[in-house]
């Protein structure tokens, strides 16, 4: 196993990231492209946890959103898309107060 701290400071070390924020980004994305599961994973997680919108999740997956939003259906997540009406607009803002 490398130790992952020594690794960071060795890559900022010789000039190739600036930062630590940048190597984990780097790391990520590349973990990322070559994992394609865990991009989708992460989708869903992010669309549940209200992070991101059904579109913005639908690209991190790399699927269209009707894909995505069947995807979802398929899991049983029936998250509500779209506009509310204007009753249940005005039930989820009294609810916040």
């Amino acid at each position: 196993m490398i130790d992952v701290d020594d690794t960071i400071d060795g890559l900022r070390e010789v000039g190739a990231y600036d930062t630590d924020a940048e190597v984990i980004e780097d790391a990520i994305r590349t973990l990322l492209r070559t994992k394609p599961e865990l991009r989708t994973e992460l989708a869903v997680e992010q669309y549940r946890s209200g992070g991101v919108s059904l579109n913005r999740a639908a690209e991190t997956a790399g699927m269209s959103p009707t894909a995505f939003r069947e995807l979802l259906a398929d899991r049983g997540d029936r998250r509500p898309a779209g506009f509310l009406s204007e009753s249940d607009r005005d039930d989820r803002l009294d609810d916040l107060e």
